[in-house]
């Protein structure tokens, strides 16, 4: 108990009460366990399970099991401290600067020389956050249902997991399509007008397979704004610690949810195949009877494995992930607005006032090597970019928090639509790749990563960026390809020509199947989801990918998380 909250010592009686406190402090007093507080439960607490991160994996096994089991006890173990209460895109615009600083993120490997020197395209991996709800403050909630094809390689027991599971995910997510009201009025005559359009023209993309309303994370299921609200893990997660603090008071018992922040776990302990402790940087924890939970990122749960079993073969001989290409390109907008049939007026307030967006998920497979990407496209129309409600309001809803267009991009543009399209392809496995522990001396970063692109990854490639014309072009042009501009050169400082330009990105996005889940002998983890070779200790994540396919990872990630608390929830009250 801190000074400012003691019977003792308050509101400046008999001295002056304390004078510095901190955010992390603050939230420590209402939410986190408090110095004193973890002592304590190190001490004299036993827990049913103990869940080491907090994204959203973390946040689908914590709420499930709430929901499922009235007495099960749960403590949460985050790396970080206290960072955004919830999506930069939710905050002041001034916030989205962070989205620029490399120093929010962590990079807790080594990147090979072969990695560097090897490559032509790819160079490097994306770090994580290392803040409570990691990722999930920042991310695109971009949260395709990947089909059964999509899939391909995975268990059936797996995939049919994952298929019951989508419905739940989503409903916690709140995954909405951006033709659904509530994303409001911002998503309106382009967002359905492009996706028809596509739809109808799918054929002239040839390695395409389907073309959906973008389906995304946008927030809580009572959404009255015209805004949407990106979804992030924060608010979530506090909002049980504050129904489990309300429970405990009415039922005279010990809140069934802690948390403990700054907090990492470095080592985890095993006798007879059993975890029994976790080594963190704050004192030991008796696991006892618990069951261990890793929601952390693949590198990290990977690292951590790694470091504590080694009767955990083949972790680490796998990694996929997705590459990236970037482009930008403008249509007229008066070309579209020749073909769709709207009212005149209509027509006026989308040529001379009316913000509007489109969101478009397209997915396609290179025939040559079976590889997949996805097209994440957002469009811009914007009669007025220099309007500060404008700049605001496109800020706040944008599809993507990262692939977005820039002031100079749309200042430039007040007579078209602008589209922004971010493409991702499926990283191949094979013997290169890999997670690799070092001989460093830090257990949370003592490993080596290495990527080596082959043939297969660069046929890929070439497709996808193909496609991507193709759906520009002859997609949804209604002119034909001489209509269509691309932005060459830096985002700020560049212009637009008729000569096709893309940019591959170097950095690698949503790193997976470092612990590949099967029901074969080499799979590192089973079809229940624990660590083979260990008793109680259970994976989460895009670590679990047998395949990497293209599609964002979340929504599955969440609906497999879901299926491991039931599973671990029956087994617990049965």
């Amino acid at each position: 108990m801190t000074v400012f909250s003691s019977p003792n010592f308050n509101y400046g009686y008999p001295t002056p009460g304390q004078q510095e406190v901190n955010s992390q402090d603050i939230m420590n007093h209402v939410f986190f366990l408090s110095p004193s507080e973890w002592k304590k439960t190190r001490a004299e607490k036993q827990f049913d399970y103990i869940v080491i991160g907090s994204g959203f994996c973390a946040l689908g096994f914590i709420e499930r099991v709430l929901n499922k089991d009235d007495n099960a006890r749960i403590l949460l173990i985050e790396r970080g401290s206290f960072f955004l209460p919830e999506h930069v895109q939710n905050l002041p615009t001034s916030y989205q600067k962070l989205l620029l600083k490399q120093a929010l993120k962590t990079f807790p490997w080594t990147l090979s020389s072969k990695t560097l020197n090897l490559n032509k395209y790819i160079k490097w991996q994306h770090g994580i956050i290392p803040f409570f709800g990691g990722g999930s403050t920042l991310w695109s909630a971009w949260c395709p249902e990947p089909t059964t094809e999509e899939m391909n390689g995975w268990p059936q027991a797996t995939i049919k997991a994952a298929q019951d599971y989508f419905k739940t995910a989503k409903m916690l997510l709140n995954v909405v399509g951006a033709n659904d009201e509530e994303t409001g009025n911002i998503f309106d005559h382009w967002q359905n007008k492009l996706t028809e359009r596509l739809k109808q023209n799918l054929q002239d993309i040839k390695s395409a397979t389907r073309v959906e309303h973008a389906q995304i994370a946008v927030g809580t299921p009572t959404i009255t704004s015209t805004d949407v609200e990106k979804f992030s893990t924060p608010g979530p997660l506090l909002d049980q610690v504050i129904k489990c603090q309300e429970e405990a008071k009415k039922r005279q018992i010990d809140s069934r949810l802690s948390i403990v922040t700054e907090c990492i776990v470095t080592r985890i302990w095993q006798q007879e195949n059993q975890a029994t402790a976790l080594e963190t940087t704050r004192g030991v924890v008796n696991v006892g009877d618990s069951k261990v939970i890793l929601a952390m990122g693949s590198i990290p749960s990977t690292t951590l494995v790694l470091n504590s079993f080694p009767q955990a073969k083949n972790a680490g001989k796998r990694f996929t992930a997705h590459f990236i290409s970037a482009i930008v390109a403008r249509i007229p907008r008066e070309d579209f607005l020749e073909i769709f049939d709207w009212e005149e007026s209509i027509k006026d307030d989308l040529r001379k006032k009316n913000l509007e967006l489109a969101a478009i998920y397209l997915a396609g497979v290179d025939q040559e090597t079976q590889g997949q990407y996805h097209i994440q496209l957002s469009a811009i129309s914007d009669p007025d970019p220099t309007n500060k409600t404008h700049i605001d309001t496109a800020a706040r809803n944008m599809p993507d928090v990262v692939a977005t267009a820039s002031p100079q991009q749309l200042e430039t543009s007040t007579d078209y639509i602008v589209f922004v399209c971010a493409v991702l392809g499926e990283l191949f496995d094979n013997p290169g790749n890999g997670l690799q522990k070092n001989d460093g001396d830090d257990p949370t970063t003592n490993v080596t990563l290495q990527v080596l692109e082959t043939d297969k990854d660069l046929s890929l490639w070439d497709t996808m960026d193909k496609a991507t014309f193709e759906v520009l072009e002859q997609g949804l042009s209604p002119k034909g390809k001489d209509r269509v501009e691309y932005w060459h050169g830096d985002p700020n400082t560049g212009q637009w020509k008729r000569e096709r330009h893309k940019i591959r990105v170097p950095g690698l996005v949503h790193e997976a199947s470092t612990m590949w889940i099967g029901d074969d002998e080499e799979a590192v983890v089973g079809l229940d989801y624990r660590l083979k070779g260990v008793e109680n200790v259970y994976i989460t994540g895009a670590s679990l990918w047998p395949t990497g396919g293209s599609w964002n990872p979340t929504l599955t990630m969440v609906a497999l998380a879901q299926h491991l608390a039931d599973n671990v929830t029956y087994s617990h009250t049965e």
